[in-house]
């Protein structure tokens, strides 16, 4: 996978815009994950209010990424015992699509239109507001398609809740380089199963005939190759496979670079 951000690595202030401004609830703070590693969080527990608190990401470059991952690693209280009607257990997730870094403290709106709601987020794991020690966080992973834009925000909105927000981590998947079958393939980002088209390794060429093709492959969206590829490639006479199906190599361990040009003509 490709990250484009990951809150754990950042060892400085995250600086994210938080609204209203006038009362900013979410608080950015030093905290440990579950490894006991140094963090930025943020933090936020208004139970008492109905109103609603918002947290926006700095810009996100997708790459050539059509559907981005995020994961979010989350501590929240429970509501029971607290005695407030205005108190959630959940929170919502947006983004903002832009194809650069426009966004002001004012801009876009806080709202869900020009926003796209991506999730309303429950906690599979609650902390009960009579324990301080108990720290098991909530792992989410979510699915952000089409994009289009360069770019994007993430935002959070909490309405009522108690939470630690831990870790932000924003990746898309995508397909190793790879040899396979005397054929190399590029590295591919998938926009669902992609065909990628690959090319004879060196000294390897495609059975001739009217049939010929270039070698290719599916690429899954899940980042891994599918099965075979759909023509192959063999090495050129008077090369032989070496360790593997990876490469062609002189008979003999001979060496054929001389006679390079005279074996091209031969073959076909």
């Amino acid at each position: 996978s490709e990250v484009l951000m990951n809150t754990k690595w950042e060892t400085s202030d995250l600086r994210w815009t938080t609204y209203p401004a006038e009362d900013p609830q979410w608080d950015e703070a030093s905290g440990l994950d579950d490894e006991m590693n140094s963090v930025r969080t943020y933090v936020i527990c208004t139970p008492e209010s109905p109103s609603s608190y918002w947290l926006r990401t700095r810009w996100i470059p997708r790459k050539a990424a059509t559907t981005l991952y995020v994961e979010i690693r989350f501590t929240m209280t429970e509501c029971a015992g607290q005695n407030h009607r205005h108190c959630k257990e959940t929170f919502n997730l947006f983004y903002y699509q832009s194809d650069s870094d426009e966004a002001t403290p004012t801009h876009p709106s806080w709202m869900e239109n020009p926003y796209t709601k991506v999730s309303t987020v429950a906690a599979d794991h609650l902390l009960p507001t009579t324990c301080c020690r108990e720290k098991r966080s909530n792992v989410k992973l979510m699915r952000l398609e089409p994009l289009r834009g360069a770019g994007l925000y993430l935002a959070f909105q909490s309405q009522g809740t108690c939470m630690a927000l831990l870790s932000v981590r924003v990746f898309y998947r995508k397909c190793p380089s790879l040899r396979r079958s005397f054929a190399s393939f590029p590295e591919t980002v998938p926009h669902s199963l992609v065909e990628q088209v690959g090319v004879c390794v060196e000294n390897a060429v495609t059975p001739p005939g009217e049939q010929s093709r270039p070698p290719s492959m599916l690429c899954g969206e899940d980042g891994q190759w599918v099965g075979q590829p759909s023509s192959s490639c063999a090495c050129r006479p008077g090369y032989e496979a070496g360790d593997s199906d990876v490469r062609c190599r002189g008979e003999m361990g001979t060496d054929r670079s001389s006679t390079a040009e005279t074996e091209r003509c031969s073959f076909t």
